[in-house]
């Protein structure tokens, strides 16, 4: 099976639209990159860079696969005006939550840790 039967095969089991899925694999795969490598490395920004990483390596892969018969036969510049839009489209709905949430991580405090009953304890 290639991989676009594939992904008309899970579109159809799922009943979801594919922009969907995309923001879910997305989302999933970023998710568990972070589970994965929270043994492996303690840092959580690198370990989020790390997962970054994964997510859009992950998204030109299956952009490419999706694009591979017409890319093997006359290369880039083969691909039409079309296709070009909807990879584009693909890469972003796949990678911008992911993005948005490292973002959230990496420069605000919305992910930290708070517990306030300790600071009530130290008061004592």
């Amino acid at each position: 099976m290639d991989f676009t039967a594939f992904k008309i095969n899970i579109i159809e089991v799922s009943g979801l639209a594919k922009d969907a899925l995309h923001i879910y694999v997305g989302v999933g795969i970023y998710l568990l990159c972070l589970l994965v490598l929270r043994p492996i490395i303690k840092n959580q920004s690198i370990r989020s860079f790390m997962a970054l990483v994964v997510v859009t390596g992950i998204a030109l892969l299956g952009e490419y696969l999706d694009n591979r018969n017409t890319i093997e036969a006359s290369g880039m510049a083969g691909l039409s005006h079309e296709q070009l839009v909807a990879s584009l489209r693909d890469l972003i709905n796949t990678c911008l939550l992911p993005y948005v949430l490292y973002a959230l991580n990496k420069w605000t405090k919305i992910f930290s840790s708070f517990n306030p009953s300790t600071k009530l304890l130290k008061q004592r």
